[in-house]
Formats: C-alpha cells, structure tokens, sequence
C-alpha cells in the first residue's frame, strides 16, 4: 500500500532522529482500516520496535475522555440529570464565590463553560509544578485567577480546567476518575492498551509503552516517568497514555452513535452525545492559518473555527473536521475526525514536532487517501513544510548565559516569595549558588547584565531540558532598597511577595 510506502519515506528521511517511536490509525464507516508503527520505544534499546499496541502519552487528548466519561454519568447523576453539562458550579459546589474576581463566573459558570475554556483564564499551566496542590485543592487555588478575558465571549486555552471537571466526575460518582475511565469507556470499547500516568498499576518497565524525548540543543533527552507523573495528577487534562489500535477503537466510537460496539445500550444518550461535535466556543485567529491557510500559499485550506467538547472544530477540503492535538513533555499525538465521512486518523510520536507541522501534513495527507483526493503532499513535501510555499519559523535562540556578580550579598536574595495563585516559592542559598525551588522542581539562578536585579531562571534535576529558560526579577524597596518581591515571567508574569527567610520545608524533588 502507498499510504505506508510514504510513511515509512517521510519517517527515515526527516522524522526517526527527532521522533524515535511513530504509531498511526486510520477507521472508516466503523471498521479500522489501516495501523502502522515505525521506529523504537527506547532508543537505548533498538531490539524493542514500536508496535500498534505501544502506548504514547496523549496529552491533551484526554480531554476526550474526560468529556465523554461527564456525559457518562449524566443520566445517573441526580445533580446532573436536569442540566446536564449546564449544571452550574455553584450548584456542584455549593459555593457562592468560586472564583474570587468574579462574580459573574461565580454565579453562572457551568460545566460546559469549562469543557469549552469559555472562561476567560489564562492557563497557569506551571501552577501543576507545585505538587502541594492535590487534585483535591485544585478549585482552592483556581479560586484566586484574575480572568484575562471575557466571560463565554473569548477563548483562552487552559487545561486546567479538567483538572476541575476531573474531580467532579470523582465526587459525582464516588470513585477515581482513572477507575471510572476505565470502566466506563476502556473496558466497553475494549481498549486493553490504554494506561495512566497517574495509575498504581502503571508500570513502563513492564508495560508496552514508548519512552518520551524531548530535544535540547540539537540533543534527545528522555522524559522521566516521575516527572510525568506529578505533571499529569489533575489528570483529566492529560494523564492518559493510549496505543494506535486503542485510540482507532475509540474512534470508531466517537464517529458512531454514543453505543459500544455489540451493545445495544448507549454509553451516552444521543443528546448529550451531539453536544461533542457543536462548536461551542469561538476562535479568533487560530494558530493553524499561520501556515495551512491559501493566503499562505498552500494548494488545499485546513482550518480552525471553534471549539467543541476536547475538539477543535473546522474544515479540510470542504469536509468538517474535529481535531485536536496532543503536546505532552516527550510525546506529540493528534486526532482527527470526519462526521460527515466516517473517516477518523490518529498519529502518536515520540519526541516534539514543532508547531504540528508533520502531523498536520500527515493527517492532511491521509485523508486525501481515504476521501480518493490528489494528494498535494509527498513524503519529500511532508518533510520539507512549510517549504516551498513559506520560509520555516526562525527558532528562537538559545540565550547566553555568563557569569555576572551578585552586586548585594546572596542573603538579600534568600527567603519564602508569596502570591495566591502559584503559593509559595523558595529562594535559597546552595554553596553560593541562588536556587528557586516551587514544589517538585528547581531551577538554578544566574545574574543578567542588568542595571535591575534580574536572573536567568534555569531548571535543573528531572526539569532540565523540559522547561525553557526564563527570566524573573527581584523588586527593591524604593527607600530601604531591600528585596521584597520577585516577577517571575514563567507563571504569567506573576508577582511573589517576600514574607520571610527561613528554610524551605522538607518537600522532594525529582
């Protein structure tokens, strides 16, 4: 078949040395069509090739099953039943004041509000950092967002929000979310090679699962299975990991009619099951016109238009599509669903693939195969995009760091820094060297030439290679010049007060 023979030339010749493992499915009208995997689950191992039954992380692609796993329970739900995914928070919570800066959210927020990040919150996505903050105290800490938009009337991703439908699901039904995902979806669609991060019983050493890169400086460096662990606790957001034939397992299921294959009783009523695919949400200026719009140059339009539940909703050659993709420290994963077509593709790979590039051109690619259009891409174009039709991005340089002096003793530095989202970070003093520690993690700190006291924030231990370096500054008192804050770009630009000196407490790290 071409469609592999093109796979596997694209993979040797621009993807094996950046993305070691690669899995593909393809269904249509209900049955799996094609599944393909190329490549190996360690690169120290070259004997253990991926197969179809190798799990990938998915990242944000949990977001699906979380959504389904919601509609699931609507129907045996009595705090569901009524409204079903326009059941308030306050009503779930029984709270009046969810979210301190807003009263408006605190009142009519609903639970579709988060499955389509109507919210108006930016992410906060390194809040996940600070493993003192259980899934259970996830709606303690999202309490204090100040919103950066509007109310249902703009769009701001923020995975975090799953984390909350997350444990919802888990109050709701009494039991972990994990469990219930595992009942409720993986054992009806037979999905026996679908696991968690987050699982006791997840084991990668003996399990079939691809080990995650992530590139640094032209280098592969593996993910830690611990990292991932702690990263991915809210869960709902991203703590699946799933093969190729699972994932076309639940395709198949998501673009039938809410009913398990051989059952006669629908996982999700057929209502609830719709309100998947309705563009709930809008999007302004989506990312993908940057490169895969005519105006751009390409032959064939793919774009972005709204958000649906887990999905975002748009059009390829004229057919609608749901797509999302998945962006996962060490994993790159993609689905793509065609209702009108019965056609569905899932692409997992290990390593990063920079502003979904391959994976769109893949997708794209596969679904001129299965809809018998001309192709417009190759193995050589799916390498070369977005070349001929636009210059690649520029990367973004890595800084140089040299060693500047302190100018003030290390101690004005040390202490405990406040603020009421993130909680509390440590400055301490290692041997000489400032250190920042927030939660599992730590970063070293380097002086920039600056007139301000400004530092490179550089991760180290498990972190290193997985978060970019940044930059964050110590404000000074304007008369005493003491240091009595820090900024730190990192977590949105967030300001930390500095409350105290003692030591940080006995928190490990990884």
């Amino acid at each position: 078949m071409y469609i592999r023979t093109t796979i596997n030339n694209a993979f040797m010749n621009c993807r094996s040395m950046v993305n070691p493992g690669l899995a593909v499915s393809v269904v249509k009208d209900g049955k799996v069509v094609f599944t393909h995997a190329l490549g190996v689950k360690n690169r120290n191992v070259p004997s253990m090739p991926v197969t179809t039954n190798t799990m990938f992380g998915i990242g944000a692609l949990s977001q699906a099953f979380a959504n389904v796993l919601t509609l699931a329970t609507m129907n045996r739900s009595e705090k569901l039943r009524q409204k079903g995914v326009d059941t308030t928070l306050r009503d779930l919570f029984n709270h009046k004041a969810l979210f301190k800066h807003s009263y408006l959210r605190s009142r009519y927020a609903t639970l579709l509000d988060l499955m389509t990040h109507r919210m108006g919150f930016e992410n906060h996505k390194y809040l996940r950092l600070d493993n003192s903050t259980t899934p259970d105290q996830l709606m303690v800490r999202v309490h204090q967002i100040d919103p950066k938009g509007r109310f249902r009337d703009s769009y701001y991703y923020n995975d975090l929000m799953y984390g909350i439908i997350a444990k919802l699901t888990e109050d709701i039904s009494g039991s972990q979310w994990e469990t219930l995902v595992t009942a409720e979806i993986l054992n009806r669609l037979g999905m026996t090679s679908t696991s968690f991060f987050t699982s006791p019983a997840f084991n990668p050493f003996l399990q079939d699962v691809a080990q995650g890169y992530v590139k640094d400086n032209a280098a592969l460096y593996p993910v830690s299975y611990e990292f991932l662990k702690e990263w991915t606790r809210f869960c709902g957001d991203s703590c699946v990991l799933s093969s190729a034939n699972d994932m076309a397992r639940f395709m198949v299921f998501l673009l039938g009619n809410g009913t398990a294959p051989g059952s006669m009783i629908p996982l999700v009523s057929d209502d609830e099951f719709s309100n998947m695919f309705k563009p709930w949400n809008r999007l302004q200026s989506p990312s993908i016109e940057e490169y895969f719009s005519k105006a751009q140059g390409v032959p064939v339009s793919r774009t972005h238009s709204g958000v649906a539940l887990g999905f975002k909703t748009g059009q390829y050659r004229g057919w609608n599509i749901l797509e999302q993709t998945g962006d996962l420290f060490g994993y790159s994963t993609m689905m793509t669903l065609f209702p009108q077509t019965k056609l569905g593709i899932f692409i997992a790979m290990t390593g990063e693939d920079d502003k979904d590039f391959f994976r769109t051109t893949l997708s794209s690619y596969i679904a001129d195969i299965y809809h018998k259009e001309t192709p417009w891409l190759n193995s050589t174009l799916l390498c070369a995009f977005p070349l001929p039709w636009k210059a690649a991005p520029v990367p973004k340089p890595e800084p140089v760091i040299t060693e500047v002096p302190l100018t003030r003793p290390i101690s004005d530095f040390v202490g405990q820094y406040v603020n009421n989202l993130y909680g509390t970070v440590y400055v301490v003093d290692n041997m000489g060297q400032l250190e920042l520690h927030y939660g599992f993690v730590k970063f070293i700190l380097k002086r920039k030439e600056s007139s301000k006291p400004r530092f490179y924030m550089i991760p180290t231990g498990a972190a290193e290679h997985l978060i970019d370096i940044d930059t964050l500054k110590f404000s000074e008192q304007r008369i005493t010049n003491l240091i009595d804050g820090v900024n730190i770009d990192k977590f949105e630009d967030s300001d930390f007060k500095k409350v105290g000196v003692p030591a940080p407490p006995s928190v490990p790290t990884i």
